[in-house]
């Protein structure tokens, strides 16, 4: 197709992750790093895992995060956009329809201020986890493209639209 996604100025940030070293079977940065990144030229600085050094404590984690690579790349965009934006999310979900670490009837779903917060209690393992919050997704992403594959995501999605079908109806 002839398209070059100038790999060099693209920056990856992890819409949540699970407060393990990234050579843990259960980092998303290492999945990231494994199945996407190492086959790139996305430059090795322009990911943004977790400060592995604050592990023992995921308000400690999510609170480096925030300062650290959000509001940095925030301040970066706004410098550069104007409007300070993320231009794409891409997320995944999980059966239950969670995307993030945003657990359906969680209390994360009513924070207000936050832009990136842990989770000490996720319903599905590893418990600790930092994750992007509703009001950093809402106003700071241009675009979201939600994304998943499989059979068990079949009822989530048949869920969500019919019930986009009955709201326009």
């Amino acid at each position: 197709a002839n398209i070059d996604p100038q790999w060099d100025k693209w920056h990856v940030l992890l819409a949540d992750e699970r407060c393990v070293p990234s050579s843990h079977e259960d980092s998303n940065l290492g999945a990231i790093r494994t199945h996407f990144t190492n086959g790139v030229g996305i430059p090795p600085s322009q990911i943004y895992g977790i400060d592995e050094t604050l592990l023992g404590s995921s308000d400690d984690v999510a609170a480096s995060y925030q300062v650290n690579v959000v509001k940095y790349l925030l301040d970066m965009k706004k410098s550069t956009d104007g409007d300070g934006k993320i231009d794409c999310a891409l997320l995944g979900f999980g059966p239950d329809g969670h995307t993030c670490s945003l657990f359906p009837n969680h209390k994360l779903l009513s924070e207000q201020t936050r832009l990136v917060a842990s989770i000490d209690d996720s319903p599905k393992p590893p418990p600790s986890r930092i994750t992007l919050t509703l009001p950093f997704l809402n106003k700071y992403c241009r675009q979201i493209i939600f994304c998943g594959a499989g059979e068990s995501k079949r009822p989530i999605i048949q869920a969500v639209f019919t019930n986009v079908e009955k709201a326009n109806n």
